[in-house]
């Protein structure tokens, strides 16, 4: 996600000639709502709430809240808005990402059944879709996004796309040591590097490590080193007071 939902709002504001009053009263929030989500820019609003503004301000909730897939919704015939809910799915959140922190392998295989908005992919349509909640700073310098604490992933599993490592990617990775009873998951930016490729934290905190990945054979330390899955998009889901 290259522009912040503020931007888009304004954007979609400036398109209908609409007030921020009066997108927030067709939206079914309160009059000051619009008004209060673009002064605030420190966190973003739910996407419960994203649903409701798409609403007012006639575009599809997935590229609201993330710039993916269309953004107007077709018209129907007596005049209302088609339900948008074929442009979003839910992504079972497998648990948080956490750069340096492994932890033993039985604590990665607790399903709590949680799930979250999540738009339907438009490059990877088949593939199954999966969220990680973000702990801690190991991509808050990412571009063209930084991936904050307390941030939402949600990804293409890998074993679904088909596709080899590249650069630019962002990736979940998974580390395995001690004969597979710690682990641990984080998210890194690809490189291509000699013999192979780098997986590279992208962080203000230089205590966080790269991962190499020699390109034919798997690292000779112990480790087992698997990708995960492709981060497709990022959001913050804290609540707008």
């Amino acid at each position: 996600m290259t522009r912040d939902i503020r931007e888009r709002i304004s954007e979609r504001l400036e398109e209908l000639k609409k007030s921020a009053r009066a997108a927030s009263l067709d939206s079914g929030l309160g009059a000051t709502a619009i008004k209060d989500i673009l002064k605030r820019t420190d966190n973003s609003p739910t996407m419960a709430t994203v649903e409701k503004l798409a609403i007012g301000l006639n575009v599809s909730p997935s590229w609201l809240a993330f710039e993916a897939g269309p953004k107007t919704l077709r018209v129907q015939d007596r005049g209302g808005l088609t339900n948008a809910g074929h442009l979003f799915t839910l992504a079972r959140v497998d648990g948080a990402v956490k750069a340096g922190a492994f932890l033993r392998a039985s604590a990665f295989d607790d399903d709590l059944g949680e799930a979250i908005s999540a738009p339907r992919d438009p490059d990877y349509p088949a593939a199954r879709q999966i969220a990680y909640r973000v702990d801690g700073d190991s991509m808050n310098a990412a571009k063209p996004r930084p991936i904050m604490d307390g941030d939402f992933i949600i990804c293409a599993v890998w074993s679904d796309l088909g596709i080899r490592l590249s650069d630019g990617q962002i990736v979940v990775v998974q580390q395995t040591i001690d004969g597979g009873r710690l682990r641990e998951r984080s998210v890194k930016a690809v490189f291509k590097a000699q013999g192979g490729w780098e997986l590279r934290p992208q962080s203000t905190n230089a205590e966080h490590e790269a991962i190499f990945i020699p390109e034919n054979d798997a690292p000779d330390d112990g480790r087992e080193v698997v990708v995960l899955a492709l981060v497709r998009f990022v959001f913050n889901n804290q609540v707008i007071r």
